[in-house]
């Protein structure tokens, strides 16, 4: 392993060293020529008319910095290392924040959870004791017609042990079972 490690660092530095002098050697392109082609015309390059164009590559700026271009650059990184240490800290605020209301969402999430399982469970409660209501209202109004017929049956039954037993009656009432509630003329 490390017999390879080496021989690829001999390896590198060679290609280094020699690889260096081939770079500052021109490189010579030979082309061949198909017959039917025409031969390019050389390309013709003009120097710019401008000193400062020419040497826009070249020139480094020649200006040296004074104490004051020093002190004036050192009172802006001051001003903006302050406004970035300020900066880092309101965003952190804002990401302790934003990790708060996370945590209040997921409970508040939760909370809306189990009310809606309440209020599903409620309604459905509802529900029933409308249904149970609902059958509670029709048995009521049911047992008003059997305590009509069974008052209808009580009340000819007294009439019949009346004239058993010999009272005399003005009028005799009677009532049928299938109609319950009208008077029906005794025999």
């Amino acid at each position: 392993m490390n017999t390879v490690r080496i021989s690829v660092i001999v390896a590198v530095s060679m290609m280094l060293v020699v690889g260096c002098g081939y770079v500052d050697e021109p490189i010579e392109l030979q082309t061949v020529e198909l017959p039917g082609m025409r031969k390019a015309e050389p390309v013709i390059v003009k120097p710019p008319a401008d000193a400062t164009i020419s040497n826009r590559f070249t020139s480094v700026a020649q200006e040296s910095e004074t104490g004051a271009d020093a002190g004036a650059w050192s009172g802006k990184y001051e001003e903006l290392s302050a406004k970035y240490t300020s900066l880092v800290e309101e965003n952190m605020g804002l990401a302790k924040e934003r990790n708060d209301l996370k945590k209040q969402l997921m409970v508040l999430q939760d909370e809306l959870t189990g009310t809606k399982k309440e209020l599903a469970d409620a309604n459905v409660f509802l529900q029933d004791m409308h249904k149970e209501l609902t059958e509670w209202k029709g048995d009521v109004l049911g047992f008003r017609d059997e305590m009509r017929q069974a008052e209808g049956a009580q009340i000819q039954a007294l009439t019949k042990i009346m004239r058993l037993l010999g009272a005399e009656t003005s009028e005799p009432v009677s009532m049928t079972a299938g109609t319950a509630g009208s008077p029906i003329k005794s025999r």
